[in-house]
């Protein structure tokens, strides 16, 4: 019986959309919409070779354009980390799988008046998917695990944003 699992080794891209994602900056709840994709890294996961996969991001971004002009984009904040989500097997017939993208991410704020705002995530995103049928996604919706916080790079307990919502569309689209 075929797993489905894409080979290990191979990288896949997938588009990204998220429409109405909310962010929390400097104390305003903004919408906004992001587009982008990822690209992953398909690795043997040890611990059930079998059943999954671990995907690595290699590459990540998604870049939307506020309601005050500024953009916000995020982005990923280093390739070589110990960051790795999975691809498992949840069901066997029919088919199909949970998806956990796991990838280090920074926030970028830059607008035509002023200096670009860096700040890092204090945890990676985390997107999960559940029921998918197959992979590369087509359009299957995922959701933040969790809400992300971004701190300033200069003074990490400084908190200048949050990642609320990220119903993000992959693949597909």
């Amino acid at each position: 019986m075929s797993t489905g699992l894409p080979p290990i080794g191979s990288e896949i891209p997938r588009s990204m959309l998220a429409m109405g994602a909310t962010l929390e900056i400097g104390g305003a709840t903004v919408q906004v919409d992001l587009r982008g994709g990822i690209k992953e890294r398909v690795d043997v996961n040890p611990d059930a070779p079998h059943d999954s996969v671990t995907l690595r991001p290699v590459g990540f971004q998604v870049t939307g354009e506020l309601p005050d002009g500024r953009t916000v984009t995020l982005a990923q904040a280093d390739a070589d980390t110990g960051s790795a989500g999975a691809l498992r097997i949840s069901r066997h017939l029919p088919l199909t799988y949970e998806l956990l993208d796991v990838v280090p991410v920074t926030l970028t704020l830059s607008g035509p008046d002023g200096e670009d705002v860096v700040a890092s995530a204090v945890d990676p995103l985390v997107l999960v998917t559940k029921d998918v049928t197959q992979f590369p996604t087509q359009g299957d919706l995922s959701s933040l695990e969790a809400p992300v916080a971004f701190a300033v790079t200069d003074a990490s307990s400084t908190v200048v944003a949050r990642l609320v919502t990220f119903p993000v569309k992959s693949g597909g689209i």
